[in-house]
């Protein structure tokens, strides 16, 4: 049986070795070189503590304040598209706190999934990349902040996570960088990091090792259809120019029984090809990532006020943040660069005495070098914060899996192995009906 999987980014990958696992004949078609996709550049969480979806209550109210900051974390670009328009209308209408309720659950459990199969690449021996289990701490300044926070705690707890509440002197014990106005946080300790370039660097050379093909500069551009069904995808290598006399240079088909739509943000395009529609919009994220001489940081964090996560590995540091929903395109918008790094020495004031984090926030040095020392990449956002996975309502050898926004690497191995189930007609080692493409 041939599987054809559109997309080579952390879900395409780890659904193409589950399948593999399972003896299927599996072809990855990826637009890039697997040199630098969305998987690359994130913050490198395995995080359960992500169990709350992005719409949740006050969102709303939140976003339109924040659209008025040019350096607050998120932004929605003002379009009367029709696609922008429907997906905020879906996204307005699930941010609830019914969906939250019903939706933490399955979102734990995924997440849950995903970082005990990444854990276990790791340990076998199959990859080596940098992995921690040190938790995630969620530091806050604000009482408001404080309250929410505790809140999500509440809920870990009762859904079996392993959760502390941390006064101000004791994160200051555990991480003495931080400023007196922290007033606390919370600890995951079930979260865990690794270091995502290694991962996404080792991951297609094992599956190669291991005969699935990808062919990477690989654009589709349509899909064959009989009775309901793909027969094939079309795509061409997007690399070749189009010929002289005006036709479009060749087309190449990849024969397939199944069919799985791992494009990210490019997603919904190629559904639409295949006459599938999935509320979907690209979330434009930074990052940047600077080498740590001195260690200033011994776990990984969120500032929540701010929204801007840290990661420190052995010898650097990765800094991330903002939520920019609207078209794909290559802008930078400096204010928000600007509003991550400003927000960093808020909460960390022995920042602004490391050469190397003062340089990167050096305003001219930045602005005249943003192109060298800001990464971005779009994360799929689905319409309700939870992600796309399983079958497409009118193809029916189509699995849609896409739509995990800013977790698609804590998702990752948890997706690929629930996609590997489905396809083999299993039952999934995880409640997959919250994530069914055809709930709305």
């Amino acid at each position: 049986m041939k599987a054809t999987i559109i997309g080579g980014g952390i879900i395409g990958l780890s659904a193409a070795y589950f399948l593999n696992k399972d003896g299927w004949d599996v072809t990855v078609l990826e637009k890039g070189d697997l040199t630098d996709n969305c998987s690359f550049g994130n913050m490198g969480y395995l995080s359960p503590s992500h169990f709350v979806p992005l719409a949740a209550p006050g969102i709303i109210r939140q976003g339109i304040l924040w659209m008025f900051r040019p350096k607050s974390p998120f932004y929605v670009r003002p379009s009367l598209r029709r696609d922008l328009l429907d997906w905020g209308f879906k996204f307005m209408r699930a941010s609830n706190q019914r969906h939250v309720e019903r939706s933490a659950r399955p979102l734990a459990d995924l997440l849950l999934l995903s970082k005990q199969l990444t854990a276990e690449w790791q340990s076998s021996g199959l990859m080596q990349f940098e992995y921690t289990e040190h938790g995630c701490l969620m530091y806050y300044q604000t009482a408001q902040v404080e309250k929410e926070e505790l809140e999500n705690a509440r809920v870990a707890v009762g859904m079996g996570l392993k959760v502390e509440i941390l006064e101000r002197e004791q994160v200051q014990a555990l991480e003495p960088a931080l400023c007196p106005e922290v007033r606390g946080g919370v600890w995951f300790k079930d979260d865990a990091h690794l270091h995502p370039n290694a991962l996404m660097q080792q991951l297609p050379a094992l599956l190669e090792q291991r005969g699935v093909k990808i062919v990477r500069n690989a654009e589709v551009v349509g899909f064959q259809k009989q009775n309901g069904k793909i027969a094939a995808a079309i795509y061409r290598r997007a690399n070749e120019q189009p010929r002289l006399n005006g036709h479009s240079s060749e087309q190449l088909t990849a024969d397939s029984d199944l069919v799985v739509l791992a494009a990210g943000a490019w997603s919904p395009q190629i559904a639409k090809l295949a006459g599938e529609y999935i509320p979907l919009m690209p979330g434009k994220g930074y990052s940047m990532t600077v080498d740590t001489p001195r260690q200033l940081l011994r776990y990984p964090c969120i500032l929540l006020e701010a929204k801007v996560a840290l990661t420190p590995w052995a010898t650097r540091l990765r800094i991330g943040s903002t939520m920019e929903i609207g078209s794909i395109n290559a802008r930078i918008l400096f204010p928000r660069v600007q509003g991550i790094l400003e927000a960093v020495p808020k909460f960390l004031p022995g920042y602004l005495d490391d050469p190397t984090f003062r340089e990167l926030a050096d305003v001219e040095t930045l602005k005249r070098e943003m192109r060298e020392k800001v990464w971005f990449g779009f994360r799929p956002v689905s319409a309700d914060g939870l992600p796309y996975i399983g079958f497409a309502k009118k193809t029916s050898n189509l699995l849609i899996a896409t739509g995990h926004a800013m977790i698609g690497l804590s998702m990752g191995a948890g997706t690929g192995k629930l996609v590997a189930e489905m396809a083999d007609g299993k039952p999934t080692s995880v409640d997959a009906s919250a994530f069914a493409p055809g709930r709305y």
